[in-house]
């Protein structure tokens, strides 16, 4: 009995640093997009995005619109030909694991297997309460 207490005690420990975690990053999320959206509003990221943006923050758009292809304005259409040059490099480079010189690939590589090692633990978790 005492050992399922230890187990439930040390289960409950890990829920809440996950939820701490959890936490922080949502934080630095909701920073990081004010950042992105004081960037674009100042024009720092071409005038597409500054109207765009404008147009974020009068409810006419939004960016899942904008990137998906509903919002058919010029500046829409601009930033998702950016866009879509832009991920084809960024997937060409992250894909290349076998680079070890490749920093984001090695580091995808790395997220994964923490990524994978932290769904078995919860799993494992899950089935012991």
């Amino acid at each position: 009995m005492q050992r399922l207490d230890a187990i439930s005690a040390r289960r409950k420990a890990m829920q809440s640093e996950l939820a701490r975690e959890r936490h922080r990053v949502d934080e630095l999320i909701a920073e990081r997009r004010k950042n992105i959206e004081e960037r674009r509003r100042k024009g720092d990221n071409g005038r597409a995005w500054q109207v765009l943006q404008q147009r974020i923050d009068m409810g006419e758009t939004c960016e899942s619109d904008i990137l998906s292809g509903i919002d058919k304005s010029p500046e829409a259409r601009e930033v998702r030909g950016y866009a879509g040059k832009l991920a084809g490099y960024m997937r060409d480079y992250v894909e290349d694991v076998d680079d070890p010189d490749n920093e984001a690939a090695q580091g995808r590589v790395k997220l994964d297997e923490q990524m994978k090692r932290l769904h078995d633990l919860e799993s494992r978790l899950n089935a012991q309460a």
